[in-house]
Protein backbone atom coordinates (compact mmCIF):
# COMPACT_ATOMS: atom_id res chain seq x y z
CA UNK A 1 0.00 0.00 0.00
CA UNK A 2 2.77 2.45 1.18
CA UNK A 3 4.52 1.29 -1.94
CA UNK A 4 1.45 2.67 -4.60
CA UNK A 5 1.19 5.07 -2.34
CA UNK A 6 4.28 6.92 -0.82
CA UNK A 7 2.91 10.41 -0.78
CA UNK A 8 0.34 9.85 1.83
CA UNK A 9 0.38 10.02 5.53
CA UNK A 10 0.18 7.52 8.00
CA UNK A 11 -3.37 7.94 8.96
CA UNK A 12 -4.57 7.73 4.72
CA UNK A 13 -2.75 4.00 4.59
CA UNK A 14 -4.65 3.33 7.78
CA UNK A 15 -8.01 4.55 5.97
CA UNK A 16 -7.27 2.49 2.73
CA UNK A 17 -6.57 -0.65 4.86
CA UNK A 18 -9.98 -0.29 7.02
CA UNK A 19 -11.61 0.22 3.33
CA UNK A 20 -10.06 -3.50 2.42
CA UNK A 21 -11.02 -4.87 5.92
CA UNK A 22 -7.60 -4.80 7.95
CA UNK A 23 -8.25 -2.76 10.95
CA UNK A 24 -5.07 -1.18 12.25
CA UNK A 25 -4.61 1.53 14.51
CA UNK A 26 -1.93 4.23 13.21
CA UNK A 27 0.99 4.04 16.05
CA UNK A 28 0.72 0.22 14.59
CA UNK A 29 1.00 1.03 11.29
CA UNK A 30 4.22 3.14 12.00
CA UNK A 31 5.54 0.65 14.22
CA UNK A 32 5.21 -2.16 11.22
CA UNK A 33 6.34 0.24 8.74
CA UNK A 34 9.72 0.78 10.72
CA UNK A 35 10.26 -2.32 11.56
CA UNK A 36 10.14 -3.33 7.70
CA UNK A 37 12.65 -0.24 7.62
CA UNK A 38 10.14 2.35 5.66
CA UNK A 39 10.22 6.04 7.55
CA UNK A 40 8.78 8.91 6.50
CA UNK A 41 11.26 11.50 5.24
CA UNK A 42 11.22 14.82 2.88
CA UNK A 43 11.73 13.65 -1.01
CA UNK A 44 14.77 14.00 -2.60
CA UNK A 45 14.29 17.05 -5.37
CA UNK A 46 15.44 16.52 -8.83
CA UNK A 47 15.69 18.55 -11.92
CA UNK A 48 12.81 18.09 -14.71
CA UNK A 49 14.26 16.56 -17.56
CA UNK A 50 12.69 16.82 -20.61
CA UNK A 51 13.32 14.01 -23.12
CA UNK A 52 15.70 16.34 -25.06
CA UNK A 53 17.16 16.80 -22.19
CA UNK A 54 17.38 13.22 -21.50
CA UNK A 55 18.93 12.33 -24.75
CA UNK A 56 21.29 14.83 -24.90
CA UNK A 57 22.68 13.93 -21.22
CA UNK A 58 22.91 10.75 -22.81
CA UNK A 59 24.96 11.61 -25.70
CA UNK A 60 27.07 13.92 -23.55
CA UNK A 61 28.05 10.85 -21.31
CA UNK A 62 28.85 8.59 -24.03
CA UNK A 63 31.18 10.84 -25.79
CA UNK A 64 33.05 11.81 -22.30
CA UNK A 65 33.27 9.02 -20.50
CA UNK A 66 36.94 8.59 -21.76
CA UNK A 67 37.54 12.44 -20.23
CA UNK A 68 41.03 12.51 -17.88
CA UNK A 69 39.09 14.09 -15.23
CA UNK A 70 42.68 14.37 -13.54
CA UNK A 71 42.88 17.70 -15.80
CA UNK A 72 39.20 19.13 -15.54
CA UNK A 73 38.66 22.41 -12.95
CA UNK A 74 34.74 22.07 -11.57
CA UNK A 75 33.68 25.26 -11.06
CA UNK A 76 30.27 26.56 -9.37
CA UNK A 77 28.24 29.09 -7.90
CA UNK A 78 25.87 28.88 -4.89
CA UNK A 79 24.13 30.61 -2.44
CA UNK A 80 23.98 30.37 1.24
CA UNK A 81 21.41 31.98 3.45
CA UNK A 82 21.92 32.62 6.86
CA UNK A 83 19.16 31.31 9.25
CA UNK A 84 17.99 31.52 12.95
CA UNK A 85 17.21 27.75 13.39
CA UNK A 86 15.51 27.17 16.51
CA UNK A 87 13.04 23.70 16.66
CA UNK A 88 11.61 23.55 20.47
CA UNK A 89 12.14 26.01 23.33
CA UNK A 90 11.31 25.09 27.22
CA UNK A 91 7.73 27.40 28.43
CA UNK A 92 5.48 26.74 30.51
CA UNK A 93 1.76 25.21 29.50
CA UNK A 94 -0.05 28.21 27.74
CA UNK A 95 2.84 30.52 28.00
CA UNK A 96 3.38 31.76 24.14
CA UNK A 97 6.55 32.05 22.85
CA UNK A 98 7.84 34.23 19.81
CA UNK A 99 10.68 34.17 17.46
CA UNK A 100 11.29 36.92 15.13
CA UNK A 101 11.46 35.97 11.77
CA UNK A 102 13.38 37.63 9.01
CA UNK A 103 11.52 38.96 5.71
CA UNK A 104 14.93 38.59 3.55
CA UNK A 105 17.37 36.84 5.23
CA UNK A 106 21.30 37.76 4.56
CA UNK A 107 22.35 35.97 1.55
CA UNK A 108 25.92 35.33 0.72
CA UNK A 109 27.10 34.29 -2.76
CA UNK A 110 30.19 31.97 -3.37
CA UNK A 111 31.64 30.85 -6.59
CA UNK A 112 34.30 28.43 -5.82
CA UNK A 113 36.84 26.00 -7.84
CA UNK A 114 38.76 22.70 -7.29
CA UNK A 115 40.27 20.14 -9.22
CA UNK A 116 42.67 16.92 -8.30
CA UNK A 117 45.14 18.98 -6.92
CA UNK A 118 43.14 20.54 -4.33
CA UNK A 119 40.17 23.80 -3.85
CA UNK A 120 41.46 26.74 -4.98
CA UNK A 121 40.27 30.36 -4.15
CA UNK A 122 36.57 31.34 -2.87
CA UNK A 123 35.21 34.08 -3.83
CA UNK A 124 32.32 35.34 -1.61
CA UNK A 125 29.98 38.65 -3.14
CA UNK A 126 26.69 40.45 -2.32
CA UNK A 127 25.71 41.86 -5.44
CA UNK A 128 23.64 40.40 -8.50
CA UNK A 129 26.34 38.23 -10.64
CA UNK A 130 26.67 39.85 -14.46
CA UNK A 131 29.01 38.79 -17.44
CA UNK A 132 31.16 41.81 -15.86
CA UNK A 133 31.86 40.22 -12.32
CA UNK A 134 32.12 36.77 -13.73
CA UNK A 135 35.16 37.94 -15.93
CA UNK A 136 36.25 39.52 -12.53
CA UNK A 137 36.11 36.21 -10.85
CA UNK A 138 38.09 34.16 -14.13
CA UNK A 139 41.06 36.78 -13.09
CA UNK A 140 40.97 36.80 -9.50
CA UNK A 141 39.63 33.24 -8.31
CA UNK A 142 40.04 31.05 -11.57
CA UNK A 143 43.31 31.96 -12.95
CA UNK A 144 45.23 32.19 -10.21
CA UNK A 145 43.69 28.70 -9.10
CA UNK A 146 45.29 27.06 -12.23
CA UNK A 147 48.39 29.04 -11.93
CA UNK A 148 49.01 26.99 -8.54
CA UNK A 149 47.75 23.82 -9.98
CA UNK A 150 49.01 23.80 -13.52
CA UNK A 151 51.06 26.19 -14.12
CA UNK A 152 51.70 29.72 -15.46
CA UNK A 153 51.67 28.99 -19.32
CA UNK A 154 50.06 25.30 -18.78
CA UNK A 155 47.17 25.06 -20.98
CA UNK A 156 46.43 21.00 -20.35
CA UNK A 157 43.50 21.78 -18.31
CA UNK A 158 39.32 22.50 -18.98
CA UNK A 159 37.28 24.33 -17.23
CA UNK A 160 33.63 22.45 -16.36
CA UNK A 161 31.26 25.16 -15.44
CA UNK A 162 27.46 24.72 -16.17
CA UNK A 163 25.11 26.96 -19.17
CA UNK A 164 24.37 29.58 -17.43
CA UNK A 165 24.25 33.00 -19.37
CA UNK A 166 26.69 34.70 -17.85
CA UNK A 167 29.10 31.80 -18.58
CA UNK A 168 27.66 31.53 -22.11
CA UNK A 169 27.76 35.51 -22.79
CA UNK A 170 30.20 37.33 -25.12
CA UNK A 171 31.65 38.73 -22.99
CA UNK A 172 32.30 35.93 -20.59
CA UNK A 173 33.52 33.65 -23.89
CA UNK A 174 35.84 36.66 -25.19
CA UNK A 175 37.50 36.68 -21.65
CA UNK A 176 38.36 32.65 -21.90
CA UNK A 177 39.61 33.05 -25.19
CA UNK A 178 41.60 35.79 -24.76
CA UNK A 179 43.04 33.81 -21.44
CA UNK A 180 43.43 30.46 -23.41
CA UNK A 181 40.75 29.13 -21.32
CA UNK A 182 39.19 25.97 -23.10
CA UNK A 183 35.64 24.68 -21.52
CA UNK A 184 34.13 21.41 -21.63
CA UNK A 185 30.97 21.49 -22.71
CA UNK A 186 28.28 20.32 -20.46
CA UNK A 187 24.47 19.63 -21.09
CA UNK A 188 21.49 21.30 -19.61
CA UNK A 189 19.62 20.40 -16.75
CA UNK A 190 22.62 18.51 -15.04
CA UNK A 191 23.52 19.42 -11.08
CA UNK A 192 23.45 15.85 -10.26
CA UNK A 193 26.42 14.35 -11.52
CA UNK A 194 28.41 18.06 -10.70
CA UNK A 195 30.51 16.44 -7.89
CA UNK A 196 30.80 20.76 -6.67
CA UNK A 197 27.25 20.40 -5.60
CA UNK A 198 28.45 17.80 -3.10
CA UNK A 199 30.56 20.88 -1.93
CA UNK A 200 27.62 22.86 -1.14
CA UNK A 201 25.86 20.30 0.54
CA UNK A 202 28.59 19.50 3.25
CA UNK A 203 29.51 23.18 3.57
CA UNK A 204 25.62 24.35 4.18
CA UNK A 205 25.20 20.99 6.40
CA UNK A 206 27.80 21.69 8.98
CA UNK A 207 27.81 25.57 8.90
CA UNK A 208 23.47 24.99 9.58
CA UNK A 209 24.39 22.44 12.25
CA UNK A 210 25.51 25.78 14.63
CA UNK A 211 23.99 28.90 12.82
CA UNK A 212 25.89 31.98 12.47
CA UNK A 213 25.11 34.50 15.32
CA UNK A 214 26.00 37.89 12.87
CA UNK A 215 26.99 38.38 9.23
CA UNK A 216 30.66 38.44 9.99
CA UNK A 217 30.42 35.53 12.05
CA UNK A 218 28.33 34.07 8.96
CA UNK A 219 30.83 35.20 6.40
CA UNK A 220 34.15 33.65 8.44
CA UNK A 221 32.27 30.21 8.52
CA UNK A 222 31.87 30.17 5.04
CA UNK A 223 35.38 30.84 5.07
CA UNK A 224 36.65 28.02 7.39
CA UNK A 225 34.31 25.72 5.64
CA UNK A 226 35.81 26.00 2.51
CA UNK A 227 39.35 26.12 4.00
CA UNK A 228 38.95 22.58 5.76
CA UNK A 229 38.08 21.18 2.52
CA UNK A 230 41.05 18.23 2.17
CA UNK A 231 43.11 17.71 -0.65
CA UNK A 232 41.72 14.08 0.39
CA UNK A 233 38.09 15.05 -0.35
CA UNK A 234 38.94 17.30 -4.06
CA UNK A 235 40.52 13.83 -4.98
CA UNK A 236 37.69 11.61 -4.08
CA UNK A 237 35.13 13.72 -5.78
CA UNK A 238 37.31 14.25 -9.30
CA UNK A 239 37.49 10.15 -8.97
CA UNK A 240 33.58 9.56 -8.59
CA UNK A 241 33.02 10.77 -12.21
CA UNK A 242 34.15 8.05 -14.01
CA UNK A 243 31.04 6.43 -11.97
CA UNK A 244 28.49 9.43 -12.61
CA UNK A 245 29.25 8.92 -15.99
CA UNK A 246 28.70 5.12 -16.64
CA UNK A 247 25.57 5.82 -14.06
CA UNK A 248 24.28 8.31 -16.21
CA UNK A 249 25.01 6.11 -19.35
CA UNK A 250 22.98 2.87 -17.15
CA UNK A 251 20.10 5.75 -16.92
CA UNK A 252 20.12 6.09 -20.30
CA UNK A 253 20.45 10.30 -19.72
CA UNK A 254 17.99 10.38 -16.36
CA UNK A 255 18.44 11.78 -13.56
CA UNK A 256 20.84 9.80 -10.70
CA UNK A 257 21.34 10.19 -7.18
CA UNK A 258 24.70 10.77 -6.30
Amino acid sequence: MVAQHSTESADQIACRLSNKGINISETTLRRRLEEAGIQSMKPTFKPLLTNDHIKKRLQWALKHKDVDWNQIIFTDESSFHMKQVIRRVWKKRGEKYYVSTIKHPVKVHVWGCFSKKGFGKLVLFKRTLNSKLMCKIYKNGLLPSVKKWFGESSNNWKLLEDNDPKHTSRMSKTFKVNNGIQSLPWPSQSPDYNPIENVWALMKLKINRQPPTSINNFVARIKKEWKNLSIEFAEKLVDSMKNRVELLIEKKGDYINY
